[in-house]
């Protein structure tokens, strides 16, 4: 047990834990899966709580406290940049609704960390009361359910690389990874936009599965990196390049690829198959090591780091990804709760991360704590 966190400053809340999800961030941290010279330890803190997919109602407020009141359900925009740390004015892309880009993480009232979690005074949801500003306590309306709410935060993160890419009507797409963020990033593409083609690279057949279900026009499985390049030639309707039948690479290829991997592996396999001039987009975070990029200089491929979400340009307005995933829930044009397929109370935490690290025999794809 841990006591009740306080409150930073008169403007914060206290939110009583409903659901947390384990993101892989979580995952690789409590499994040390990674490498100790991470450039993020730079802005992080410890002793940590982690935890920052949370859903849960405000329990206690500060005295300042105007945009929420204690019983209201909210979800947790985790980010602790400018606003949170009390610094005025705020700096350059705070100010633009960017605070993912913050500049001032180790800075202010609060220990250095970029989201609740990761830092030492911004506890996160792997405990049952979580501390945040009254800006990250964003209200869940009345006719959106705790467990459709649940995936906001890994929604956010997905629908945030969409827009990078700037798709096109009819575009073709790979997802490469279905994972929590590759099969939400499949059920955007055809849900959120029109005319997209999605091509969907699964390591686990009941990834596959769930991948098809959400309207992947086509599911290939991981494997070889010369039978994804024939593969991808063979849908698109391209030639494939390779000297003695080794190394093949397309000029032609998909337009855009969503990689939620972004392992060595994955990332030059991928810019083996995107066409010339294609965009590949990145949220995956795997530990760094050397992959043969030569097509990205000679295909003039644009690389872009995808970095979770903030103020989003879509459909003509500018929305937090908080707003949309909200709006589009209502309107029922998209339910991603089926990807939550296992719910763990707080004390069996270690069967929950277990379930993460076996995904393959247990069939994992989003695993949350249950605080109920």
């Amino acid at each position: 047990m841990v006591p009740d966190p306080p409150l930073p400053a008169d403007d914060w809340v206290c939110i009583r834990t409903r659901y947390c999800g384990i993101c892989g961030s979580d995952h690789k941290q409590v499994l040390l899966d990674g490498n100790v010279d991470n450039p993020m330890t730079a802005v992080i803190s410890w002793p940590q709580i982690l935890g920052h997919e949370v859903v849960g109602r405000i329990e206690r407020t500060g005295p300042a406290v105007t945009r929420v009141r204690v019983g209201d359900r909210v979800l947790l925009n985790p980010w602790i940049s400018c606003l949170p740390r009390g610094i005025r004015p705020p700096c350059e892309p705070c100010s633009q609704g960017k605070n993912t880009l913050c500049r001032k993480f180790t800075k202010g009232l609060l220990a250095p960390g970029i989201h609740s979690g990761n830092s030492r005074d911004a506890t996160g949801g792997f405990a049952t009361r979580v501390p945040a500003h009254e800006s990250m306590a964003v209200p869940i309306p009345d006719g959106i359910s705790w467990e459709q709410a649940v995936p906001a935060d890994p929604f956010s993160v997905a629908f945030h690389s969409v827009l990078k890419a700037r798709l096109r009507p009819g575009s073709s797409c790979a997802v490469y990874g279905c994972g929590n963020l590759g099969l939400l990033t499949v059920h955007i593409l055809k849900n959120l936009f029109e005319g997209i083609r999605v091509v969907a690279i699964a390591l686990l057949p009941h990834q596959a599965e769930t991948a098809r279900e959400f309207g992947a026009d086509l599911v290939l499985e991981a494997g070889p990196t010369y039978a994804l390049v024939e593969q991808v030639a063979a849908y698109v309707g391209c030639e494939v390049h390779s000297f003695n039948g080794k190394r093949p690479w397309l000029i032609e290829g998909v337009d855009f690829l969503f990689d939620t991997v972004a392992s060595p592996e994955t990332l030059e396999t991928g810019m083996r198959f995107l066409a010339t001039q294609g965009r590949l987009v990145f949220s995956g975070v795997s530990t760094p090591a050397r992959c043969e990029n030569t097509v990205h200089y000679f295909k003039e491929l644009e690389v872009i780091g995808s970095n979770a979400f903030s103020l989003e340009q879509y459909r003509g307005r500018t929305a937090h990804a908080f707003e949309v995933i909200l709006d589009a829930l209502a309107e029922a044009r998209m339910d991603p709760f089926a990807l939550v397929t296992h719910r763990f109370p707080l004390d069996r935490f270690e069967d929950a991360f277990d379930t993460v690290a076996r995904k393959g025999k247990t069939g994992a794809v989003k695993v949350v704590l249950d605080f109920t």
